[in-house]
């Protein structure tokens, strides 16, 4: 199990590892788009991740295309329909947008 913090909002939980961040989200009650069933063909659901990046996967291909193309990204940017909790260190993600409040 793994803490996942989510900011603006401060809600914290455990998560398993091995969840992408979309479902661990969702589970913790955070509020988040998601158009394409975790795809990364939308990009909908861009985040940031602002604590413990080691604690998530690795950038896919897929995800590096999708990012590209999205307006604001950075060198903390992730989609959560593609970032696995890998357990290391506790996360702390940063929610984007109208849904994130």
């Amino acid at each position: 199990m793994t803490t996942l913090t989510l900011q603006p909002s401060g809600l914290s939980g455990e998560v398993a590892d091995g969840t992408n961040l979309l479902q661990a989200i969702l589970a913790l009650g955070g509020q988040i788009a998601s158009k394409c069933g975790g795809k990364a063909s939308c990009g909908a659901c861009h985040v940031f991740v602002t604590g413990g990046r080691k604690g998530v996967s690795k950038l896919t291909p897929a995800e590096n295309a999708k990012l590209d193309t999205l307006v604001g990204i950075g060198s903390k940017s992730r989609l959560a329909c593609q970032a696995t909790i890998l357990g290391t260190e506790p996360v702390t993600v940063e929610l984007l947008g109208a849904l994130s409040g």
